[in-house]
C-alpha cells in the first residue's frame, strides 16, 4: 500500500471511529447514566447504611438492589425504546456493562457461600467498575481512564476506611457515573447540531 492510500485509509478509519462515538451519545446514554448515578450510588450509601443497623442476612441486600436493577433497566428500555440502529459502541457499551454487573452479582453468591461480610464486596466491586471503565476508554477514548484510575485508588482507600466502604463506592461511583453521563449528553448535543435531520435520532 502506498503512503497516500495509508494516509486516506486512516483517515477514513477516523471518520468512522468519530461517527460510531456520534451514534451512541445519541442513544440517550447520556441521561440513563445520569440518572443510574443516582440509583446506584444510593444503593451502595444504603448498603452502608444497613452494614451499620448491623444486617447480617443477605436477603434485604438481594431485595434492594434486584429493585435497583430492575429499576435501571426499565430506564434503559424507557429512554431507548425509539432509538435507531445500534452502533458498535452501544453494543460494546451494553456488553461491558451487562457483563459487569453479571461479575458483581456471581461475585456476591460466591461471597455469601465462602461465609465472608457483605462489606468485603466493595473493595472488588471498585476494582471490577475500574476494569469497566478502561474498557470505556479503549473504546471510546483515553479520558475514561480518569474514573478508572479513582476507582481503583478507591478500592485501596476502602481497604484503610472498612466501615465507610460502601459509602466511599457510592459517592465515587455516582460522581463518575453522573459526570460520564454528562459528557455523552454533551457529545449528544454536539452531534445533534450537525445532523439534520440525525439518523438515529431518539
Amino acid at each position: 500500500m502506498e503512503r497516500n492510500e495509508a494516509t486516506e485509509a486512516l483517515a477514513l478509519l477516523r471518520k468512522v471511529v468519530d461517527r460510531a462515538r456520534d451514534d451512541s451519545a445519541l442513544q440517550n446514554w447520556g441521561i440513563i447514566w445520569m440518572l443510574h448515578a443516582v440509583t446506584n450510588g444510593g444503593g451502595f450509601i444504603a448498603t452502608n447504611l444497613m452494614m451499620w443497623e448491623n444486617v447480617i442476612d443477605w436477603k434485604p441486600y438481594a431485595v434492594m438492589w434486584g429493585a435497583i436493577v430492575v429499576v435501571n433497566i426499565g430506564l434503559i428500555l424507557l429512554l431507548r425504546r425509539r432509538a435507531g440502529t445500534r452502533s458498535f459502541v452501544d453494543k460494546m457499551i451494553w456488553a461491558i456493562w451487562s457483563t459487569f454487573i453479571a461479575a458483581v452479582m456471581l461475585l456476591a453468591v460466591l461471597n455469601q457461600v465462602m461465609g465472608f461480610t457483605v462489606g468485603l464486596l466493595a473493595p472488588v466491586v471498585a476494582i471490577m467498575a475500574a476494569m469497566g471503565f478502561c474498557t470505556m476508554g479503549a473504546v471510546i477514548g483515553r479520558s475514561w481512564y480518569f474514573p478508572a484510575a479513582l476507582l481503583a485508588a478507591a478500592s485501596v482507600a476502602m481497604a484503610h476506611l472498612p466501615h465507610y466502604m460502601f459509602i466511599i463506592l457510592g459517592v465515587l461511583w455516582g460522581g463518575c457515573q453522573f459526570t460520564a453521563g454528562v459528557v455523552l449528553e454533551r457529545a449528544k448535543r454536539r452531534a445533534l447540531a450537525g445532523r439534520d435531520p440525525p439518523p438515529t435520532l431518539v
